[in-house]
């Protein structure tokens, strides 16, 4: 009898490796407040591209080797690598133009990650 038949017919199930650690991703933004997690802007946008809420975290300043997925600073610097980049909230409410922005960034995501 080959030996993962045998194991199969004994109901022992076999050790695999796990998936590796769970990926974290960093929103920058100018200010911090907590209301931001449950702003539809934010939730909205990070289902479009297919990212978990539950791993990102919000900050105002960049760390190197952050895996940053969306940067709404005023002012972008130090410079992130960056998933998108858009105006801050408060413009992305309020500016057609800025939103507009967006939507052509998280097109060009999408039509990447296909």
């Amino acid at each position: 009898m080959e030996k993962s038949a045998y194991l199969d017919a004994m109901g022992i199930s076999r050790w695999s490796q796990g998936g590796g650690a769970v990926d974290s991703y960093t929103i920058l933004l100018d200010s911090l407040s907590p209301e931001l997690e449950k702003h539809p802007i934010i939730t909205t946008v990070l289902s479009l591209i297919d990212c978990p809420f539950t791993h990102c975290t919000f900050s105002s300043s960049f760390t190197k080797g952050a895996n940053v997925v969306w940067d709404m600073r005023r002012v972008k610097l130090p410079k992130s690598n960056a998933v998108l980049t858009s105006a801050p909230l408060s413009e992305l409410e309020k500016t057609a133009e800025s939103k507009r922005d967006l939507w052509n960034m998280i097109l060009a995501h999408q039509e990447k990650s296909q």
